[in-house]
């Protein structure tokens, strides 16, 4: 008998490191002798170089801290206005490469290019899954013909929210529409969207109740990082391998592997505040400016004990042995830090695709959520005297989920490679996907 390998397609975007790194992780947890697998950047498959500028301009905002600015730039006007015209122009050229690529399986692990994948899959019958690594979600990370793999039962109630009779959703898009289509498609988008807006919002976050106006296919698989993350870690030798001083706890600060601002605005206001011993891991990751103000920082508070890193392989040894961390709240990071059972600080302050962490951390009180930089100093000594009370919080909610890395990836190859596996809320019975048709 002659078995014919398989070809999965992965794509990603150049959007932090997010979106590689779960392309790496399936990549790992889907290999095998009858199984090719081949990952693209969704915009270099179309030859587009705008990620660029937009990777730089979110990066530059983010270090300087201008959050709101960013926010409202990059993850609702650009999406309202410049999404349906990406539609009908790079994604159309997306479908045209797939098709000379032929793969078996699509997975996607961005936004942005979704719709068309989407198209282009239902009308080749070809299974389609989109790999969500937030938990709040915006509008291009939902498709009616997709099944959407995603950390938490509230990202399911946020996808399962939007109005699939909407033009994104309902409008089908390919290399056949004619100009008058395309116009047509990218200003109904503009009406649903954008005049519409106060009952059509593009962003969903489960911090209340939602409606579920769909029935999207998801399966739910819990908190998912690469497998170091998951090993049996000898704390006590890792604090000698990274010789920290004893007597006193270890406090991590973090904002990814960009830095910028925050780690010294946040290792100053613990200088002034902080009245107990403690270690202060700054993670100053490729920010060599922070990294070295921190280095020649003076301090008169005999409690801190700065140690700044700058970008190391092992920020899941760093993350295990400290007993609180103090974050952006990205979905990452977040992730992390509950497979390693470490309390997070974060702050009220933080761009919507972020919001979905804060909603986590106040609903199964995994953490605390500062109002302002003036409240870090208390929320990190009620974490310090309790710590014990938000770890038990965090491993109940791993436990409601799959809990091992291997278990993780069987679950996920009964999903995507043998997909026999009843997705999230679905009775045991055909699932008919939806016909699209033009409005």
């Amino acid at each position: 008998m002659i078995f014919m390998s398989r070809k999965i397609v992965i794509l990603y975007e150049k959007m932090g490191m997010g979106h590689l790194r779960m392309a790496g992780i399936l990549e790992d947890m889907l290999k095998g002798d009858d199984i090719i697998i081949e990952k693209y950047a969704a915009s270099e498959i179309v030859g587009s170089s705008d990620i660029d500028l937009i990777v730089n301009t979110w990066n530059y905002c983010i270090k300087k801290n201008w959050i709101r600015f960013v926010d409202i730039l990059l993850n609702f006007l650009t999406r309202l206005f410049v999404l349906p015209v990406l539609d009908v122009a790079e994604g159309i050229t997306l479908q045209k490469k797939l098709e000379e690529i032929k793969p078996d399986i699509i997975i996607c692990t961005a936004d942005g290019y979704n719709k068309s994948i989407g198209t282009y899959a239902a009308q080749k019958g070809i299974p389609f899954y989109i790999f969500i690594t937030e938990i709040s979600i915006f509008i291009d990370l939902v498709n009616p013909y997709a099944r959407h793999i995603c950390y938490f039962d509230e990202t399911v109630e946020a996808i399962r929210n939007y109005n699939f009779d909407l033009t994104y959703y309902s409008y089908h898009v390919d290399h056949t529409m004619n100009l008058f289509h395309k116009i047509t498609y990218v200003l109904n988008f503009y009406n649903d969207f954008i005049t519409h807006s106060f009952k059509n919002s593009i962003y969903r976050n489960p911090e209340n109740k939602l409606i579920k106006n769909n029935h999207a296919k998801c399966h739910v698989i819990g908190p998912l990082a690469e497998k170091r993350h998951f090993d049996y870690k000898d704390m006590e030798a890792l604090k000698l391998k990274y010789e920290l001083p004893k007597n006193r706890e270890n406090i991590m600060v973090v904002s990814g592997s960009i830095g910028g601002r925050f780690l010294l605005s946040i290792t100053k206001r613990l200088i002034r505040e902080c009245n107990r011993p403690i270690n202060l891991l700054v993670m100053c990751g490729r920010d060599k400016k922070i990294y070295d103000k921190l280095r020649l920082l003076k301090t008169q508070n005999s409690n801190i004990n700065i140690i700044p890193f700058g970008y190391i392989n092992h920020f899941d040894e760093i993350l295990a042995i400290s007993d609180c961390l103090i974050a952006r709240p990205s979905a990452g990071i977040f992730i992390e830090s509950l497979l390693n059972t470490t309390p997070m600080i974060t702050f009220d302050k933080v761009t919507s695709n972020d919001k979905g962490t804060l909603t986590m951390i106040k609903k199964y009180g995994i953490g605390e959520v500062c109002e302002d930089e003036d409240a870090l100093a208390a929320a990190m000594e009620k974490i310090l005297k309790s710590k014990d009370v938000y770890q038990s919080n965090i491993h109940t909610l791993r436990q409601m989920y799959c809990f091992t890395y291997e278990e993780k990836e069987k679950l996920i190859r009964e999903v995507i490679l043998e997909n026999n596996s009843v997705a999230y809320g679905e009775e045991k019975s055909i699932f008919m996907d939806p016909v699209f048709s033009n409005n």
